[in-house]
């Protein structure tokens, strides 16, 4: 395939992965309000975003190893449709059970899509260029976080509590569009050139430790992610934070997690992945015992800007080092890597939701004091590492 051609497919996903991010951001902090107004337990908010976290954990892994038989175009192409279909869902839901069951269905077409979308730019960037292909594409969704958030608070400041979903239907089946099945891409999977460009910046690994950190971290990821995601939402508006001004916050954590994809590859170089994937649960700590102490709304805002450097930080290298040198089976690893999203995405906001019933407060506490075992036995294992070894003499 010419590069022009590769250029423009790359384009048109990029472009699609942004409306999808966009539209996934507009549901999660719209559900936790809605489910809020509807009068839904602290326990049962924080189990709606956990119920679809555990299919979400499940279905990656399945989607993933398909998609390595099975076009991916047109798998994404379908992803689209079932997101779009839970919209209508989310439109109808009369009760906090019918919101469980319409965020089922959305995790169910988020897990076909993103393993495959990840596949998909290991297709067209080719093994030499992944780093910055996958720069590109955290920088598309990452932009959506910061959109997402913001336009859904916006809608139900403007219009009407469910005005989010209806806008999320149409902006999907767009994206829908973007990605119709008659138009394949050949791209010999197996290829490792060059497609992009030949600027190569190498990664020192030194030192960084057991090959599961990085799955660690892509756990440890989605686990704050999830909780911040599925709780703050409605612990916020009981505190008489207005919508508008809780997506205000949600944009400014995407804009510093943005900030941070664009300087990955130099802050890899500079640190390691090892004290890079380091650096980012020290910011996890920080940023969420701030939003867990926090009673005014400026302390809100400088812990999630501060989360959004730890988000961007942790994902960035862990993925870096999950997707490199996956080959033809990129989308069996990438459906590992969103598999492990998964888990933590169920488990955060189901451990968050017990600890929200004891104290508003209490699960962000939890992902810092979290954050911090992981910092601490990475670092523990780090210190093993860079020990001399030393022979006995007889």
């Amino acid at each position: 395939m010419g590069l022009a051609k590769v250029r423009f497919h790359l384009m048109m996903h990029l472009v699609s992965v942004f409306l999808t991010q966009m539209c996934l951001a507009i549901v999660f902090i719209v559900v936790p309000i809605l489910a809020y107004a509807m009068e839904a337990s602290p326990f049962f908010i924080g189990l709606i975003g956990a119920g679809a976290g555990a299919a979400y954990a499940v279905m990656t892994r399945v989607f993933g190893s398909i998609s390595d038989r099975i076009s991916r175009k047109k798998l994404l192409f379908t992803a689209e449709v079932v997101q779009a279909s839970s919209m209508v869902l989310c439109l109808v839901s009369q009760n906090p059970y019918q919101l469980i069951f319409a965020r089922f269905v959305l995790s169910i077409g988020a897990a076909l899509f993103w393993p495959l979308s990840e596949a998909y730019i290991g297709d067209l960037a080719g093994a030499d260029q992944l780093g910055r292909a996958l720069m590109s594409f955290n920088v598309s969704w990452s932009l959506a976080t910061m959109v997402g958030p913001q336009l859904g608070g916006l809608l139900i400041t403007w219009f009407f509590m469910r005005s989010p979903f209806i806008v999320a239907l149409t902006i999907f089946l767009f994206a829908a569009l973007l990605l119709l099945p008659g138009v394949e891409v050949n791209v010999n999977r197996s290829y490792h050139g060059s497609h992009l460009n030949n600027d190569r910046n190498p990664i020192q690994h030194a030192r960084e430790g057991p090959k599961i950190f990085p799955l660690i971290y892509a756990f440890l990821f989605a686990f704050n992610g999830a909780i911040l995601s599925a709780l703050f939402p409605a612990y916020a508006t009981k505190l008489g934070v207005s919508a508008d001004i809780i997506g205000l916050m949600f944009l400014l954590s995407g804009l510093t997690q943005t900030l941070t994809f664009f300087l990955a590859n130099r802050l890899q170089s500079m640190l390691g992945v090892g004290m890079a994937l380091l650096l980012s649960s020290f910011l996890f700590v920080c940023s969420l015992t701030m939003i867990g102490l926090a009673s005014t709304t400026p302390l809100f805002f400088l812990g999630f800007a501060i989360f959004g450097l730890g988000q961007g930080t942790a994902y960035s290298t862990a993925m870096l080092l999950i997707l490199k040198g996956s080959d033809s089976r990129r989308g069996k690893t990438a459906g590992l890597f969103e598999s492990t999203l998964g888990i933590g995405s169920f488990i955060g906001p189901l451990v968050g939701g017990v600890f929200y019933q004891v104290g508003g407060a209490y699960p962000y506490f939890f992902g810092a004091l979290v954050s911090l075992l992981i910092m601490a036995s990475q670092l523990l294992i780090m210190l093993r590492h860079s020990r001399p070894i030393t022979k006995s003499t007889e």
